[in-house]
């Protein structure tokens, strides 16, 4: 249940495994928000029960989403946070199943009146049992310009980060520069809002 701090932001887990290496990467990253004193709110997209896009075309006549199902609780948490922190295990060269529905039900914040305003930051992570690949960082970059049109660029630079050679769950424990790196652009991130907040 978020609070009534100024400053909220919420982590969206896209993968079916509740403690998996993409989760995992987005608790540290939610971890350095909370050094700058973001509330955080975590989410679990596996554990709720949700529909794709309707193609109803009623957002673009200025309603809210008509879908009715898990995710009406969730929007307004999205609305109000001033940071979104997206993580998913890269799937058959795509982000998970459950993550790129919820994306699809987000055109809704594109129209007015619940289009985002306001400042925010983003950042889309993805993890592999791979190697790093440059095509996996350009499947989630994509995803990621969709938010842009959400305001009209107001997330800023929206980061990517990759997280390769995950081939076990537990596989993010020897990789602890990279927990480490995104507790610190959590960090970087929270002061770029609080700044911009200013």
């Amino acid at each position: 249940m978020i609070k009534d701090n100024k400053f909220l932001a919420v982590g969206i887990a896209g993968s079916p495994r509740r403690k998996g290496n993409s989760s995992a990467l987005l608790r540290a990253y939610l971890e350095g928000t909370s050094v700058e004193g973001f509330e955080t709110e975590y989410i679990y997209l596996n554990g709720l029960s949700y529909k794709g896009c309707q193609a109803c075309d009623q957002c673009v006549k200025g309603k809210a989403c008509q879908v009715k199902d898990d995710l009406n609780s969730v929007f307004p948490i999205l609305q109000r946070a001033q940071i979104w922190a997206m993580a998913s295990p890269i799937y058959y060269d795509g982000v998970s199943g459950q993550l790129k529905t919820f994306f699809d039900r987000l055109r809704f914040t594109t129209y007015d009146p619940c289009k985002l305003k306001g400042p925010r930051r983003a950042i889309l992570l993805v993890t592999y049992a791979d190697k790093k690949r440059e095509d996996y960082l350009k499947t989630a970059s994509s995803l990621a310009k969709f938010l842009t049109w959400n305001n009209r660029g107001d997330f800023g630079n929206i980061r990517v980060e990759a997280g390769p050679n995950m081939d076990s769950i537990n596989a993010w424990k020897k990789h602890p520069e990279l927990i480490e790196k995104l507790k610190k652009t959590g960090i970087q991130q929270a002061k770029e809002i609080k700044e911009l907040s200013q």
